[in-house]
């Protein structure tokens, strides 16, 4: 039996696995990555897109953290464009498709190349425990070795003891064909973890010969330099080498679903778990939205050197045979030829209700999870979460103080405190909505937010934080300036004024209130007030938003400073519940169950009211006074 030490294991290669495995071997730390398959490092086996709103925020806060995902997918684009341009700064963001060979090219090369770090493909089977102290020590594998280290990040994705379904057919496999991990979960369970099952659904994918696009609407790349990278190289992507296609479904292929739905795994019993809710299948809709005779689809290109399409909102697990009638009636698709069959997949993942604020599990020291294991959907958010992980796990074998990232922080704040005070039963996405602070958490601030925690942690190189600070300062010198600077009307503002639309200049005001006012923006700043140091576009729009949203962003700022006073009040890991006899019981259940780490955790949690945390706050202020 081969026998090796490392500080940090990391189970997969999938995206969290990636960003895990990189933030640990930055940090110093001696990291092992153990991967099923190592070809298949960071596949996209669903939608091959990076981004979007609450999404695309995700990857530019990982991006200020010092994670990888934004470079990977600005490495792969193939076409990228805004949206929600017209909602507002708060969602605002980027969504790019993406060459999902590119992709996984770019974080092969980086993980191979990275001091610290090891890649190797084999199957862990079993986690190895003290059971004295529950604190990890080692692996097992298929391959009959041992691995000891002080802390496991388990990335399994939706690989654990997973099966796919195509109508009747279902078969033991992990997504696209690939092998699944059937043995890891018996261990798991084992180790007293408490598991689920959820199932996600991908589409057919077609040949893109074999596609009329002459009914479909084209969407092409905008035509500004963009990217993801907080410290990227803007680009502008060339928008006659790749398009995608809008389109919507027909009368014909309701009717293929009337008729066959009853053939589907979610009619016939076979698939019990809880589908994706935002991202429903075909299927799914007809159930669901039964009055809706037909639905919007994209043809989405897959690369520009295969010949793969993407159907984007055709996902299903209908019998092959459904498929192609269905693929079929497509406008466009007379003569379509499937390259690959839609598929369901059901798979295990694990209660997050039962991790810590650090992704650590409660009850196993030196145990981290993150990902689709943790019952979620999507790239950035297990991106998201794995750099998380590997940041805390690097902390933890350096007995530091993990990080814990609040509501206000950013959208991965959010993303793990739903995850761990609410729990999930059907697989999480992230959404705008659930941020009650996303003014404060802005596509172009997360740098002002994240990247001093990024360099306290070691994720940081010396010359990103100077060309950061450069910018900080070049931001906060034109708001300073733009405030005492004073413009009074005259003829040259307003012509300006009138030749951009906005409103006119009728009395003296500085031009930092000026920008509040109607059809005002920075570019007509600029030009009445010219700065010294002329801005790149990201200082511009930050400058502008903050200038124009500054009443409620302190606003917003003081309502976020309220919850983080609660969440800085800790509750010790052994506070006796019992001993507060005014709790419902529903409370006091709750309350044992979830173990809040903060008062301000303790409020968020389903069922625990504002008077139950005012009683746990007297009751450690008494405790106190013992001491």
């Amino acid at each position: 039996m081969f026998h090796d030490e490392y500080q940090v294991i990391v189970i997969g290669g999938g995206h969290a696995g990636c960003e895990a495995a990189l933030a640990c071997a930055q940090m110093g730390c001696k990291t092992l990555m153990l991967n099923l398959n190592i070809d298949n490092t960071a596949l996209m086996p669903c939608n091959p897109s990076i981004g979007g709103p609450a999404k695309g925020h995700l990857v530019r806060e990982v991006s200020a953290l010092g994670g990888e995902q934004a470079n990977a997918a600005d490495f792969s684009t193939l076409m990228i464009r805004w949206l929600n341009t017209s909602k507002g700064a708060a969602v605002r963001a980027l969504r790019a498709q993406c060459d999902p060979f590119l992709y996984s090219t770019y974080y092969r090369k980086l993980l191979t190349s990275k001091n610290n770090l090891d890649i190797h493909q084999d199957e862990v089977t079993e986690i190895l425990i003290d059971e004295s102290q529950n604190r990890i020590t080692g692996v097992k594998t298929r391959h009959g070795s041992e691995y000891k280290t002080q802390a496991l990040i388990l990335c399994g994705g939706v690989y654990l003891d997973s099966k796919i379904f195509v109508g009747e057919c279902e078969f033991k496999s992990g997504p696209m064909g690939q092998n699944n991990s059937a043995n890891l979960i018996n261990s798991i369970k084992n180790l007293g973890v408490q598991v689920g099952r959820m199932r996600t659904d991908t589409t057919p994918r077609l040949n893109i010969h074999t596609i009329d696009f002459s009914t479909a609407t084209p969407q092409l790349s905008e035509s500004e330099p963009l990217c993801f990278d907080v410290w990227g190289v803007k680009k502008v992507y060339d928008t006659k080498d790749y398009a995608c296609w809008f389109s919507r479904t027909t009368e014909e292929t309701y009717n293929i679903l009337s008729e066959n739905i009853k053939r589907s795994p979610l009619v016939t019993g076979s698939v019990i778990a809880h589908g994706p809710r935002y991202c429903p299948s075909i299927e799914d809709k007809f159930l669901r939205f039964p009055d809706h005779i037909t639905h919007p689809i994209v043809f989405e290109p897959v690369s520009t050197n295969t010949n793969e399409v993407y159907v984007q909102n055709f996902s299903t697990s209908l019998p092959y045979d459904v498929q192609f009638k269905m693929v079929r009636s497509l406008p466009g698709c007379e003569n379509a030829k499937i390259i690959k069959p839609g598929y369901g997949i059901e798979y295990n993942y694990l209660l997050p209700d039962q991790l810590k604020h650090s992704l650590e599990n409660k009850n196993i020291h030196g145990f981290f999870c993150a990902g689709q294991v943790n019952g979620t959907s999507g790239y950035e958010e297990a991106a998201a979460q794995g750099l998380l992980a590997g940041i805390n796990a690097g902390l933890y074998v350096k007995n530091l103080e993990p990080l814990i990232l609040n509501r206000s922080d950013g959208y991965l704040g959010v993303l793990v405190d739903d995850l761990t005070t609410k729990s999930t039963d059907e697989p999480y996405r992230m959404l705008t909505g659930r941020c009650e602070h996303r003014l404060l958490m802005r596509w172009d601030n997360p740098a002002h937010r994240l990247t001093g925690y990024g360099r306290k942690v070691g994720l940081i190189s010396d010359e990103k934080w100077e060309i950061i600070q450069t910018r900080f300062e070049n931001e906060h010198n034109e708001i300073e300036r733009l405030n005492s600077t004073r413009l009074t009307p005259n003829e040259n503002i307003n012509a300006l004024c009138e030749e951009c639309g906005a409103e006119i200049l009728s009395e003296p005001i500085f031009a930092g209130e000026f920008l509040k006012h109607r059809g005002v923006n920075y570019d007509l700043i600029e030009k009445i007030t010219p700065p010294e140091i002329k801005l790149n576009p990201d200082e511009r729009a930050y400058v502008e938003t903050e200038l124009r949203y500054a009443g409620y962003l302190e606003k917003e700022e003081r309502l976020a400073a309220r919850m983080e006073d609660l969440d800085n009040i800790k509750i010790p890991e052994d506070f006796d519940y019992d001993a507060v006899k005014s709790f419902r019981a529903e409370c006091r259940e709750k309350l044992k169950h979830f173990k809040p780490a903060s008062l301000g955790h303790a409020l968020r949690i389903s069922g625990v009211t504002p008077v139950d945390v005012q009683l746990i706050q007297v009751m450690l202020a008494r405790n106190a006074g013992r001491r």
